[in-house]
C-alpha cells in the first residue's frame, strides 16, 4: 500500500493543490485500495497486486473522466504557460521531448531482451578457456590421446568458437536497446506519470534482483573450493597437475552460473535509474551498481585466466600458479558484496 500511496503523490505532484484535486485523490486513493484488496482476496500476491492496480489506475488522464477533473487537467497543463505568457516572458519549449508511459514501458521490455542476450554471451566468455586449459594439461599428462599441439589447437578453437557467439549476443543486445538511446542518455524531459511507475516497478521487482545477487556472490565465494579441493586433496598423487586444471574448468564453470544467475535481473534497476533519477534535459548517471558488477565480470575473468596461462605456460608452475583462482574467486566475491551493501546504503538513504 506504500507503493500505491506514492504513486499517488507523484502523480498528482504535476498538479496544484486545489480542494478539489484533493477530493479526487481521495477518490482516487479509494479506488485504488479497493482493487488491491479484491485482488489479495483472490489469491495474487502483494507484488502483483499492486503492478495490476497501477496498470488499470496509473494513467490519471484516463481516470479523470471518471474523477471528473479533466477540465482541471487541461487547465493545469494550460495555466503555467498562459502565465508566462501574460507576464511578457517567452515561454520556452523543453530543452528534450518529454517520456511518454508507454515509450518507458517499450524501453522496460527492451531492457529485459538485451539482458537475455547479455547473460549467455558474457557467461560464454567466462566459460571459453576451460577446453584449453584442462585439453592442454590432460594431453600434457597423459589423460588425453593427443599431442600438447593438437589439445592446443582444439582449445583454441573451443574458445575462439564460445568468443564468437558472446560477441555476436551482445550485439543483438545492443541491437535490442539501439532504438531508445536518447533514454539511455538521459535525453529526454521527465514525465510524473512515468518516474511514479519506474519506482512502482522497481519495488516489485527489486526482490528477485537482491535474491539474485545474494545467490551469485554466494556462488562466486564458493567459486574457489573446486581448485583448492583438487590441488590440496590430490597432492599425493601423479598426476596433480591434471587435476589442478579440472579444478580451474569447475571454479570457472561456478562463476559462470553465477553471472547466469545474477545478470538477467539487472535490467529492473537499469530502468529505475533511468527514469526514477534523470533530471530535466541532463544525461543520468551511469553509476548503475548492477551494471559495474557486470562490466567489472564481463573482463575480470578473461584477464585472470590470461594471467593464469601465462604463468602456467611460461613458468612451467601448473603445481603453484591454481593459487589465482582462489584468491581471483574470494576478490570478486568480496568486490561484487561491497558493490550491493553500496546500493543497498544508498537506497536507504533514499
Amino acid at each position: 500500500m506504500n507503493v500505491i500511496t506514492a504513486y499517488l503523490d507523484t502523480m498528482f505532484s504535476a498538479y496544484p493543490v486545489t480542494p478539489r484535486m484533493a477530493e479526487a485523490k481521495t477518490e482516487l486513493r479509494g479506488m485504488m485500495e479497493d482493487a488491491y484488496t479484491s485482488l489479495i482476496a483472490q489469491g495474487h500476491t502483494e507484488n502483483e497486486a499492486v503492478g495490476q492496480v497501477i496498470r488499470d489506475f496509473g494513467n490519471l488522464e484516463e481516470v479523470a473522466p471518471v474523477l471528473g477533473i479533466t477540465s482541471l487537467l487541461s487547465g493545469a497543463e494550460a495555466g503555467p504557460a498562459d502565465a508566462v505568457a501574460g507576464a511578457g516572458v517567452t515561454a520556452t519549449s523543453p530543452a528534450y521531448p518529454p517520456v511518454t508511459l508507454d515509450e518507458a514501458k517499450a524501453f522496460a521490455a527492451a531492457q529485459r531482451a538485451s539482458s537475455r542476450r547479455i547473460a549467455p554471451g558474457v557467461v560464454l566468455f567466462v566459460l571459453s578457456p576451460i577446453t584449453l586449459i584442462v585439453a592442454t594439461v590432460a594431453a600434457e599428462t597423459g589423460h588425453l590421446a593427443l599431442s600438447e599441439g593438437a589439445a592446443s589447437m582444439l582449445g583454441l578453437l573451443v574458445l575462439l568458437s564460445l568468443v564468437a557467439v558472446g560477441v555476436l549476443l551482445c550485439l543483438a543486445a545492443g541491437r535490442e536497446t539501439a532504438p531508445y538511446a536518447r533514454l539511455d542518455s538521459g535525453d529526454f524531459s521527465p514525465n510524473p506519470e512515468v518516474t511514479a511507475w519506474a519506482k512502482t516497478h522497481a519495488a516489485v521487482h527489486e526482490p528477485r534482483r537482491s535474491r539474485a545477487l545474494q545467490v551469485a556472490i554466494a556462488l562466486w565465494i564458493l567459486a574457489a573450493v573446486p581448485v583448492l579441493a583438487f590441488s590440496l586433496l590430490t597432492e599425493e598423487w601423479a598426476d596433480t597437475d591434471f587435476w589442478s586444471a579440472v579444478g580451474v574448468g569447475l571454479t570457472l564453470a561456478v562463476v559462470a552460473t553465477g553471472l547466469a544467475v545474477y545478470l538477467p535481473h539487472t535490467w529492473s534497476s537499469t530502468v529505475a535509474e533511468t527514469f526514477a533519477d534523470g533530471a530535466p534535459g541532463e544525461a543520468r548517471d551511469d553509476d548503475d551498481e548492477d551494471s559495474i558488477v557486470g562490466v567489472i565480470a564481463a573482463f575480470y575473468w578473461p584477464l585472470l585466466t590470461a594471467a593464469f596461462l601465462a604463468w602456467s605456460f611460461l613458468g612451467n608452475a601448473w603445481h603453484i600458479s591454481w593459487i589465482l583462482w582462489p584468491v581471483g574467486a574470494v576478490l570478486f566475491g568480496a568486490i561484487a558484496g561491497g558493490i550491493g551493501a553500496l546500493e543497498s546504503y544508498r537506497s536507504s538513504r533514499k
